[in-house]
């Protein structure tokens, strides 16, 4: 691998509330009411099948919340059914019917007629269904989904993170004319920007668009219109079409002059481009947003995007909230990048699978740089490749046109010492030749628990580990000693960190306590010691690429029993309802956000038992002031270079104390205040 790697993306997305982007201008009805019946129901897919007693739920659904709340969890069928009335818009069109995703599979059946089986629970499939479909009267569409285990399909097992069932991702019923931009080509968008070359003054673009037609046809038009972000028009096409066939892909290109590029962060701006198919008075529109954007890998610099220095200081999350599991709405996803948001992360793991077409939207928006992975995750069956493929096809064809997408991960933590030719080494290597196929613009990366050198590892394009010191064995500082050891001995490999982090129960706030890492008391002033040594190492370490928290929120493993609260993996930096910030969060924001940040530390930890005691602040501000008991104690100015100030011998009063800091900075006027009790 080159010490020095440089990349050219054009990237593409927008999003509606709960609906694929490229719907927006076409007839579309959101399919949400169903009836459900969890287990083995034989002849559901009838249309005159009686579910009269069946369960009314309304997609984004799961029936898999007993993984939360219990031990294990149910891992079988279910029938979804629902009936509906097509459009009066929709007659003399063509029909179709999206899942963004189900988990883990489903066989999809129209007024009694099978239309497909998909295997893979994240990514979305569409159906074209115009001649199955009732132009008047009622349609019968029922769904047969399962999350049973299948060697054949990846995730072969949930030992880090459940398998949820159901329809959880929202359904569309929409139209398009007969002549199209076609909408079932891995049920993506149907068209592909890419950037093959760009410089100040110019961005070269092409644009390919796959369209489909009923019979072959001529005399058709592709419009486009490219919109900046203040929506003035930059430019404007036209490409006559002549006889073409009923399915074929059209290649255009075109220049933006002085490109504004999406810039993270700093400016993630994004253009708008139109797509137009005009045909015998038809129009088929797909609108889309879309950043330019170059990007590079140092072995010294780390992450070099648009040609400066650019950390990426990053999280990783899954898809599940602790009160609806993985059927979240949009307000949760909107909930969820906001924190994400607000502790300042720049770029975000998306674990361990494809996420909603909406998180991806976000990032784009906020400018956070994503690494998107499929979920060949931990164990592998031998039997799994051509599952392998598909999803990861899906993957990359689905969220191709992303600006903040910057890699493509192909696995995490999959272990092989049987040489080159382990099914799982031969698979990765598929994986990569096709990422490299599908996308020239993006690398592809891993995630490894294992050595700086083994079998599964020199494949991908990049490198990262899951690297845990001082919580799975060894110390916090021994990460310095493997980083700076590794960077010594392997100067050809690229180092990310694509995994630390440690437990941390908010209800835990004994120190003495602590019984890590799979016993049942997590203090959560551990968790804030772990990243306080952990990131004071990482900072200063410019050659790693990448480093990403593990988690920024807490979630579920069903059958874990660790940390106090059974089926929860406790190392997020916000709790499983999004209720609580924890300690942790805090560090991280004084550190990442450029917005004043001032917080007592511990404060949980409410009633103590000795009266000396030390008082830790985090804050990015230059000097602050306690007060005890509208006391003032004194001012201090921040010194450490982890934005921690520590008070040292401070004493309670018995009963009640009231701890106060207040920003003596003049520019930021902050305080912050917590209550904490002496008891003999």
């Amino acid at each position: 691998m080159k010490k020095y790697i440089l990349l050219l993306i054009l990237s593409v997305g927008i999003g509606l509330h709960a609906q694929a982007p490229f719907l927006q201008h076409r007839n579309l009805i959101k399919i949400e009411n169903w009836k459900f019946l969890k287990g083995v129901t034989n002849d559901a897919e009838n249309p005159i099948f009686d579910d009269v007693q069946w369960q009314n739920v309304k997609v984004p659904h799961t029936y898999s919340m007993d993984a939360i709340n219990d031990i294990g969890y149910y891992k079988g069928e279910a029938w979804y059914r629902t009936t509906f009335e097509a459009a009066a818009s929709m007659n003399e069109q063509r029909t179709y019917i999206r899942f963004e995703g189900v988990g883990q599979e489903a066989t999809v059946y129209l007024n009694g007629k099978k239309i497909g089986t998909h295997i893979g629970g994240y990514s979305a499939f569409c159906y074209e269904i115009t001649n199955l479909i009732k132009s008047k009267g009622q349609n019968v569409l029922a769904v047969n989904v399962t999350n049973a285990p299948n060697f054949k399909r990846i995730p072969v097992d949930d030992a880090l993170f459940n398998h949820y069932g159901g329809i959880y991702r929202p359904v569309q019923l929409f139209s398009t004319p007969k002549s199209a931009i076609t909408p079932t080509y891995f049920a993506s968008s149907g068209v592909f920007v890419e950037a093959t070359k760009v410089t100040p003054d110019k961005a070269q673009m092409e644009v390919r668009t796959h369209l489909s037609f009923i019979d072959n046809q001529s005399n058709s038009i592709l419009k486009y219109s490219l919109k900046n972000a203040e929506n003035k028009v930059v430019f404007e096409k036209t490409k006559p079409l002549n006889t073409i066939s009923k399915d074929t892909i059209i290649v255009s290109q075109f220049e933006i002059a002085k490109p504004i590029l999406w810039n993270g962060r700093i400016n993630p701006h994004q253009y708008t481009l139109d797509v137009q198919l005009i045909t015998d008075g038809s129009v088929d529109k797909v609108s889309q947003k879309f950043g330019i954007k170059t990007f590079a890998i140092d072995g010294d610099k780390g992450f070099i995007l648009n040609n400066k220095e650019y950390r990426l200081n990053g999280v990783s999350k899954h898809q599940e909230w602790e009160q609806v599991g993985p059927a979240v709405s949009d307000e949760n996803l909107v909930a969820d990048m906001e924190l994400i948001d607000e502790i300042g992360a720049t770029s975000l793991r998306l674990s361990h699978y494809q996420h909603s077409d909406k998180t991806y939207e976000l990032a784009d928006k906020k400018g956070v740089l994503v690494w998107s992975e499929i979920p060949f995750v931990h164990d592998w069956s031998s039997r799994e490749a051509g599952n392998a493929n598909q999803q990861l096809k899906e993957l990359i064809l689905q969220n191709y046109n992303h600006p903040s997408i910057f890699v493509w991960g192909l696995w995490n933590e999959v272990r092989s010492w049987n040489g080159d030719k382990a099914p799982a080494v031969v698979l990765t290597k598929e994986l990569n030749q096709l990422a490299h196929k599908l996308d020239k613009t993006r690398m592809t990366t891993s995630a490894s628990d294992r050595d700086m050198v083994d079998d599964m590892g020199g494949i991908t394009d990049l490198q990262a580990w899951n690297k845990y010191f001082g919580w799975y064995g060894n110390s916090i500082e021994e990460m310095a000693t493997w980083l700076d050891k590794s960077h010594l001995e392997h100067p050809e490999i690229k180092i990310g960190l694509s995994e630390y982090g440690a437990g941390g129960n908010i209800n835990h706030q004994d120190i003495t306590k602590l019984d890590k890492p799979k016993g049942n008391y997590f203090p959560e002033m551990e968790q804030s010691r772990y990243h306080e040594i952990t990131w004071k190492i990482l900072k200063d370490r410019p050659f790693v690429w990448g480093t990403f928290v593990w988690n920024m929120f807490d979630f579920s493993v069903a059958g874990w029993n660790r940390g106090g609260i059974k089926n929860l993996n406790h190392k997020g930096l916000v709790t499983f309802d999004r209720k609580t910030k924890k300690d942790a969060f805090y560090f991280y924001k004084a550190n990442w956000s450029k917005a004043p940040v001032l917080y007592i530390a511990e404060r949980r930890n409410n009633v103590r038992t000795t009266a000396m005691t030390s008082i830790k602040v985090y804050t990015n501000l230059i000097k602050v002031t306690l007060y005890v008991n509208n006391k003032k104690i004194k001012t201090q100015k921040l010194e450490s270079d982890i934005n921690v100030i520590t008070f040292d011998a401070i004493t309670l009063n018995k009963g009640k104390n009231e701890i106060k800091i207040i920003s003596a900075d003049k520019s930021s006027k902050l305080e912050d205040e917590v209550k904490w009790e002496l008891k003999n």
